[in-house]
């Protein structure tokens, strides 16, 4: 146990500059705002533990040391100032004592030659007398270097702790993040060093690894065995595909060989031959070997390089394990599910539903000219999906991803099949009786199909989206339809609010003491917050032209929720009033001080919700060049609308300021849950991990990656239920991202290396959680503090479980999965979901809350402070300025380029 005693929180890394959510420094209250998320000093905490003690393992954790963020944008390399620097040209020789030096390190040991040699034509040649500064302890660095010859000294704190001579490297994690040298780099004589900065080395990795991403990612979109995959295990493929080069005359296959590699052509041309017969040449964009990924047959032909030609290949082992060993079952259901989206008339089902109908569906073979349908043939008897070949008729062609008997029931004038469909060449299709059809699906499909209209309409109600799946469904089969006349009143202002509705044909004027204030058109609805809030209506509503409407009365809505889904509506409903603006606040107390600004505890003077109201003075944001990092903020926050994750209110702006109103979450950090509850049971860590894939799931529907998911950036809230917060290093991505940005205890591989990430950085992050609860402890690095160590201890990943937790812990598989070096090895949410060690968890109860917790905060009551901060009743910004009066004296002398005009123009 004793080596996770020191345990410190964790602290964030970025090159980038910081949002001010990421430093505020821990406030006397123990109340915490999602968006005044602490990051602590140093603090030794006073608990008496017994180090033998599994049960106090957590205990024992100490909070870590901040690494704060030292290097602004417009700082000038300060690295060998005294150096003649100068572009030489490299020897054979030097380039192969550099590659070797390279190997050295684990930073570069893994990355691919064409990122190697890049690398080392970017380096820039030092020359340098004795005794001069490389670089001094404690100042920021830019660059990595290699000793060429002579030899350098390493000094900390003033004493010599070493030397290094020709091909030692140092200054490593200045490449992967802004940091300040733990030690000074001195010339003994006189030396000369290959250096490279930050920024070249970033593009040099980028390049190669964005090139061959863009190039892999359109390769699998057009080759058509691969084009019915999901973007998802698409993505998954990207990372197993390998490159090889052949040169002319050099045979790629052989007639008779095994058949464990498909082939795509990326340059170059082949010839195929059958017993030394040409049979066919192929080119750029052409493939072969197709037959491997399905049926693992012998190849039939030799296969051999023309002329210089580069190749992607994909082994059967690595699909199998990407994909799992059923590639054409995978294939085959994505073409139904693709099949069923374009029908007219399936693809009002849901996701649940449609795959219900998958897994009920048929496949059968049908060989070249074999009837499939029978002339004058009952029709609505059956429904078929083509998955491979071609179904004709008449003069039409049936194909991939068409379906036959889907629009049946639209035309009931025509009872039989005019003609009939016999297949072209060897065609599979997938079939289902619309009986069992409509057994899948629970009903008619028309009715289904209303029914499901109305559960996607409901979902996009902000009011019911604490709710479950099944509730939403509960409510959508509860509506009743009734018709208006034109001018008829729907109801009136001053009656009884009793029910909730939406239009489902026409429209709706609503008026407010005789005046109109607004249209509400078809999908559209209204009348909530009455049968939610049980008042009177406050507006009249007026049809406008004939009009149906879905009606709930609020019985039946009151009846399908508990108290504790009300009350969660009902907190949603205050988090929703975006009316509210700066002078309806008072200010209570600061929650947090940061580096680029403040949090406040604020409250509306009316109706005393709480809120959390973050302060960033212009003059930060010009200093330190954060707009764009606002901005950003600001986007993904207003995306999110979910009850497992941090609210943005509004917006505000004015001349001094830029303001962030949020969802003041009261509660304590996971961290600090994590010391009191010891080790995690099974179930425990079940209800944490549940949540954050959770959190997850509506991340990731949207592109968005988060980047530093640790216990610190989880609040537990006052109903025990975890909460995410502190957005400032999330993202929006298309595909790939390389910055480095993250806490090193739980940063990817992938994220430390460079050469690009995806979503699945967010699962590696996860696996080190779950880890964390079972353990005590994180897997790699855990007694490191050199950010630089801790990145050695990750790339190696020598995963180790303390003797304590035993020999047949049940999250081990999930852990060790989470936790592969192959991003694409992690999953998915919903491969994530429907694994084993989830098995029984019951997600929508914890999606509504309705799980119990295995941790309570205790808190006191803030009513006493909140009536005082009332009473008091002084100038926001009166009180905002106050705060920031030291704050301001220290900021820069030294600007950058002033933002934009309108960089602030939709806060």
């Amino acid at each position: 146990m004793g080596n996770c005693a020191g345990r410190k929180k964790s602290v964030t890394v970025k090159t980038i500059p910081a949002s001010a959510s990421n430093t505020y420094k821990k406030s006397e209250t123990k109340l915490s705002s999602s968006i005044a998320k602490t990051t602590p000093q140093t603090e030794e905490f006073k608990n008496e533990t017994n180090t033998n003690s599994v049960s106090n393992a957590r205990k024992m954790i100490k909070k870590k040391a901040p690494v704060a963020d030292h290097r602004k944008k417009n700082l000038e390399d300060v690295d060998a100032p005294n150096a003649i620097v100068t572009e030489k040209i490299k020897s054979e020789r030097e380039i192969e004592d550099l590659r070797k030096s390279l190997a050295a390190s684990s930073l570069f040991s893994s990355l691919p030659e064409e990122n190697l040699r890049l690398i080392i034509d970017q380096m820039k040649y030092y020359t340098l007398g004795a005794r001069e500064v490389v670089f001094n302890q404690g100042q920021p660095g830019n660059n990595f270097f290699i000793v060429a010859s002579g030899r350098v000294e390493i000094i900390v704190n003033g004493e010599t702790k070493g030397f290094l001579s020709k091909g030692k490297g140092f200054g490593e994690l200045a490449l992967l993040h802004d940091s300040l040298r733990t030690a000074t780099i001195m010339t003994l004589d006189k030396a000369t060093l290959w250096g490279i900065g930050r920024q070249a080395f970033r593009s040099a990795v980028e390049s190669v690894s964005n090139q061959k991403y863009i190039e892999n990612k359109n390769f699998i979109d057009h080759v058509p065995i691969l084009s019915m995959l999901t973007p998802a295990q698409k993505d998954a493929l990207l990372a197993v595909m390998v490159s090889q080069d052949f040169e002319a005359g050099q045979k790629i296959v052989s007639e008779g060989d095994p058949g464990d590699l498909f082939y795509v052509i990326k340059d170059g041309v082949v010839s195929c031959t059958v017993k030394g017969n040409e049979i066919r040449q192929l080119g750029k964009g052409d493939f072969f070997g197709e037959q491997a990924l399905l049926y693992n047959t012998t190849r039939t032909a030799t296969v051999t390089a023309i002329s210089k030609v580069s190749i992607f290949s994909l082994g059967r082992e690595d699909l199998t394990r990407v994909l799992g060993d059923q590639l054409q079952q995978i294939i085959y259901r994505n073409t139904q599910r693709i099949s069923i989206e374009k029908s007219q008339t399936l693809k009002v089902l849901t996701k649940s539903q449609a795959e219900t109908v998958i897994d009920k569906m048929k496949v059968t073979s049908y060989h070249d000219g074999q009837i499939m349908i029978d002339k004058n043939s009952p029709k609505l008897q059956m429904i078929w999906i083509v998955l491979k070949g071609n179904l004709v008729s008449l003069h039409t062609t049936i194909g991939v991803f068409q379906c036959i008997g889907d629009m049946d029931f639209l035309q009931p004038n025509i009872t039989k099949y005019e003609a009939s469909y016999a297949a072209v060449g060897d065609t599979d299709v997938a079939e289902i009786s619309w009986m069992d059809l409509e057994a899948c699906i629970g009903g008619r499909l028309a009715n289904v199909s209303q029914q499901n209209q109305v559960l996607g309409i409901l979902r996009r109600v902000q009011l019911l989206r604490a709710l479950s799946v099944s509730k939403l469904e509960q409510l959508a089969s509860a509506l009743r339809v009734r018709d208006f006349m034109d001018q008829e009143p729907v109801f009136m202002q001053g009656d009884p609010g009793d029910a909730f509705y939406i239009v489902k044909e026409g429209q709706v004027e609503i008026y407010k003491d005789g005046v109109s204030i607004r249209t509400i058109i078809k999908h559209d609805f209204f009348g909530e917050r009455s049968i939610i809030l049980q008042e009177n209506r406050t507006a009249t509503a007026i049809s406008k032209g004939p009009t149906s409407c879905w009606i709930l009365d609020k019985q039946q809505f009151l009846n399908l929720i508990d108290e504790n889904i009300r009350n969660q509506i009902l907190k949603r409903m205050e988090l929703q009033n975006d009316s509210v603006h700066l002078n309806d606040l008072s200010i209570i107390k600061t929650l947090g001080k940061g580096m680029f600004g403040n949090v406040f505890l604020a409250v509306h003077k009316k109706i005393k919700t709480p809120y959390a109201l973050k302060t960033v003075h212009r003059s930060k944001i010009h200093a330190f060049q954060i707009h764009d990092n606002l901005v950003l903020e600001r986007k993904i926050l207003l995306e999110l609308d979910h009850p497992l994750i941090m609210k943005l209110v509004k917006t505000f702006k004015d001349p001094d300021r830029i303001y962030f109103l949020t969802e003041f979450v009261r509660g304590q950090d996971l961290f600090d849950v994590l010391r009191v509850l010891n080790l995690l049971t099974n179930e425990w860590s079940k209800f944490y991990a549940g949540c954050i894939f959770l959190m997850l799931e509506h991340l990731h529907e949207r592109n968005i990656i988060y980047r530093d998911l640790k216990p610190e950036n989880i609040m537990v809230d006052e109903y025990g239920y975890p909460k995410l917060i502190d957005f400032g290093t999330a993202k929006q991505i298309d595909g790939r991202t390389y910055t480095v940005v993250g806490t090193p205890h739980y940063m990817a591989p992938e994220v430390i290396i460079g050469k690009g990430y995806g979503l699945a950085a967010d699962y590696w992050s996860v696996g080190i959680m779950i880890f964390e609860f079972f353990c005590g402890i994180v897997p790699f690095g855990e007694d490191e503090e050199d950010p630089y160590k801790i990145y050695e201890k990750v790339i190696e990943r020598r995963l180790i479980y303390p003797p304590y937790v035993g020999q047949n812990m049940k999250a081990a598989p999930f852990i060790e999965m989470l936790l592969s070096k192959n991003p694409s090895m992690r999953g998915t949410v919903e491969t994530v979901k429907e694994h084993k060690w989830f098995q029984g968890m019951d997600w929508d109860g914890l999606l509504g809350k309705q799980l119990k917790p295995p941790y309570v905060p205790k808190l006191e009551s803030l009513a006493g402070e909140i009536e005082h901060g009332l009473k008091r009743n002084k100038d926001v910004t009166e009180l905002i300025m106050k705060e920031e009066i030291n704050d301001l004296t220290e900021i820069p002398k030294k600007r950058g380029k002033a933002p934009p005009e309108d960089w602030d123009h939709d806060f």
